[in-house]
């Protein structure tokens, strides 16, 4: 402001362009942390209150989960050498993978036949209305995936590694039928190893029971042609000497051995072509292949284990992984060699067959032409023989194999046989609670900063400099009145006669109030700031209404007035100023509005209060119809002249910076600015709205007052030094406040001891 009576004093420093607080990227620091967490306790406690409760209704309300536990030894194939099977050695040698079998044993049939053991189709179909359960119909699909999903839930199977053992766990609210399922699970598996096997030679079998019907006809067939011949030819009797017939009856023996050579290996190479190539893979009694597929069953066991522990794309998984890959193409090769050792096998019969055919066929045509009809007479009587003894021979294996298939023992053994347990293993109570107490707390603080984060309200001085880079030049506490201060005043007196709330006054009722002292902390910072020029003029505004402005600029003007100052308290809200009711004063033609339309200025101004002559103060008086321009007319500048001649400080209560525009023109006249935000109402955005207007039309900013501060979330030395100003009192007799007793500051009253 440029008055006539003095000097235009130097431009102010530009403290609102320096940061006054810490920087917003600034990192929290543990009383940071802290006080979010005391501000959210509520939530915070709420959460915990809320996991640990459904802790407690999980615990309490769950039904008990017992565990039935089984482990059986699964061991490889053994074959006799003379067991039909043993052609197919390489076949069975398949069980050697845990891992199969595990599948095997969590198959749908298995776990189907396990229910239907176990007659649990009751727990499927509903009951009747005689209470029973009709278990006789056909079983629908719906009701087969329904029993083997009563099975598979609460079944696991894993391989312990590195041994051949596999562990079954059942886990049920029912400890009697999870100990039956497992068990019978266990039966039911074993069996059906059995019935594979068996199935398995039945197939076998009756393939040779075909080709058996065949050689039965052809012995029988010969028989008859050797019976004939020799009636039509009537031989008796033949040379046993001769060299050409014992030619032809040796060839012909190893003819026939050849043929039956041919079948067996036409007979295997069948059962090749029948077969998977994982199947093909283990049969034969080839010590490479039995090696390999050991290999591939340790990688496989060790890659498991570390399934459970890295990712897939971690060096030792893609490791094995090769040396899996690796395995799996030896043994591919080594399949593919044993299948073309055996298709080698069946052609070279099959040739050695055809040569011996033609052998045979030549030696004939000698033999005819020594003595064809003794020669065709012994060719008869060898064809039969030879037929007749190679069907005695299958005939005799197949029954060795049938009844060898059906005494076969399992490969599979009980180690550990499951038991009814008694304790549950869910729920654990103890735990379930531990997990809802510290997961409580820890959503609570999720909670809590996240509520912090999304809350732009101003709660702290710290606060408030960060977001608006104005240094703070007071925090007036929350406060309330404790008692009268005058003599022969009581509370309700003092009320009646100045019908102001108390907090209002609260430098004049309660001058020895942490309130009162943070005013007279204000009126430091203020007058402190410019030593040299302390600023004349001061208006008091802040960015909406009930943020404290018009309390602030009270008693501030009391605390300047208690310094032995001439202040004058304006009230320029000339639209919904409060003084004239504060103060109680009753003439309405006195105010602000009244001496801007009389062309000479008042000389008697209200004084309040008679102990306190030195403050005056003048009301809005009547409305106006246009405030705005009213203050920022030239007879307001002329006015605000007349002031400072005759008052040492003029303190002006202004309306709202972003309700009207009214404050801008005095604030731009005025000699410092003081911003008011309340704590816990006031937001970022219109604190720095409210400063970036008085920016733009260059208004001499001082800082900001928070008002309504709870100290208890200010910082460590404000909450520190506030319990020291409690105990210490400046030596005075202090009785604690309301708002002392609300932030827990109560101390006990000091008893007048006459000193």
């Amino acid at each position: 402001m440029i008055l006539e009576h003095q000097p235009e004093p130097p431009p102010l420093p530009p403290m609102e362009a320096r940061p006054a607080g810490a920087p917003p990227g600034e990192r929290r620091s543990l009383m940071d942390v802290w006080r979010v967490l005391t501000k959210q306790r509520f939530a915070i406690i709420t959460m915990t209150i809320l996991f640990v409760a459904c802790a407690v209704w999980y615990a309490f309300r769950t039904p008990p989960v017992y565990e039935s536990v089984s482990r059986i030894e699964i061991k490889p194939n053994e074959y006799a050498g003379n067991d039909l099977l043993g052609l197919f050695a390489a076949e069975d040698e398949a069980a050697e993978s845990l891992a199969t079998e595990v599948r095997i044993l969590q198959s749908d049939s298995v776990l189907f036949e396990t229910a239907q053991a176990l007659h649990l189709l009751h727990l499927v179909r509903g009951r009747a209305k005689n209470g029973s359960v009709d278990l006789t119909s056909e079983v629908t699909p719906q009701e087969r995936r329904a029993l083997i999903g009563i099975v598979k839930g609460g079944l696991t199977v894993t391989i312990i590694p590195n041994t051949r053992l596999v562990e079954l766990r059942y886990r049920s609210n029912d400890p009697k039928l999870g100990t039956d399922i497992v068990n019978q699970l266990v039966e039911t598996y074993s069996d059906a190893e059995l019935q594979t096997k068996f199935e398995r030679t039945e197939h076998v079998s009756k393939w040779l029971q075909n080709r058996m019907d065949d050689l039965r006809q052809e012995a029988s067939d010969t028989q008859k042609n050797l019976a004939d011949y020799q009636r039509q030819h009537n031989i008796v009797g033949t040379d046993e000497n001769n060299l050409t017939i014992q030619s032809l009856q040796n060839i012909s023996g190893e003819l026939d051995n050849a043929e039956a050579d041919r079948i067996m290996k036409e007979a295997r190479m069948r059962d090749f072509d029948s077969l998977s190539p994982d199947m093909i893979a283990l049969m034969g009694d080839n010590q490479a292949l039995t090696s390999l597929r050991g290999q591939l069953t340790d990688l496989q066991t060790q890659r498991a284990e570390l399934t459970s522990k890295f990712g897939p794309k971690h060096p030792q998984m893609q490791l094995i992984d090769k040396e899996i890959a690796k395995v799996q193409n030896q043994i591919d090769n080594e399949v593919e060699l044993a299948r073309r050792q055996v298709t080698n096998e069946y052609k070279g019969a099959e040739g050695l067959e055809d040569e011996l055919k033609k052998r045979l066929g030549e030696q004939e045509d000698a033999a005819y032409r020594l003595n064809a009809d003794v020669a065709q007479y012994a060719i008869l009587r060898h064809q039969a023989e030879l037929t007749r003894d190679l069907y005695d021979t299958l005939q005799m294996r197949l029954k060795e194999a049938s009844i060898s298939a059906g005494m076969s023992a399992a490969n599979i053994t009980v180690v550990d046989r499951a038991t009814v347990p008694f304790v549950p293993i869910a729920p654990q109570k103890s735990r379930s609670l531990l997990y809802g107490l510290f997961g409580g707390l820890f959503v609570g603080c999720v909670l809590a900063f996240v509520i912090e984060s999304i809350d732009d309200r101003l709660r702290t001085s710290e606060e408030v400099e960060a977001a608006s880079m104005l240094p703070s030049l007071a925090a007036i506490p929350n406060m309330s009145y404790s008692g009268p201060k005058h003599k022969g005043d009581s509370r309700d007196d003092a009320l009646t006669r100045t019908f102001q709330t108390p907090h209002q006054l609260i430098t004049i009722w309660d001058p020895k109030s942490h309130g009162a002292e943070a005013y007279r902390g204000l009126r430091s910072s203020l007058l402190l700031s410019s030593i040299d020029n302390p600023p004349r003029v001061i208006v008091i505004t802040s960015a909406f209404p009930s943020e404290g402005k018009t309390t602030t600029a009270i008693n501030f003007a009391i605390v300047l007035a208690q310094r032995g100052e001439q202040v004058l308290l304006v009230d320029a809200d000339l639209r919904r100023g409060s003084l004239r009711r504060v103060f109680g004063i009753t003439d309405e033609n006195v105010g602000l509005s009244t001496a801007l339309s009389q062309q000479t200025l008042d000389k008697s101004l209200p004084v309040p209060f008679p102990e306190l002559p030195s403050l005056h103060v003048l009301p809005t008086g009547p409305l106006p119809p246009n405030p705005a321009e009213m203050l920022s007319s030239n007879r307001m500048e002329e006015q605000m002249r007349q002031w400072v001649k005759r008052f040492d400080r003029v303190v002006m209560d202004s309306a709202p910076l972003l309700a009207v525009s009214d404050t801008q023109s005095l604030a731009v006249r005025s000699d410092a600015v003081v911003l008011v935000a309340r704590a816990g109402v006031t937001r970022k955005r219109a604190l720095i709205r409210a400063r970036d207007l008085l920016w733009r039309v260059n208004a001499p900013i001082a800082g900001v007052v928070v008002n309504d501060v709870d100290l208890r979330l200010e910082n460590f030395y404000t909450y520190r030094y506030g319990a020291y100003a409690r105990n210490y009192w400046y030596g005075y007799k202090q009785v604690p406040s309301f708002s002392d007793r609300a932030y827990g500051y109560e101390e006990e009253d000091h008893k007048d001891k006459g000193v």
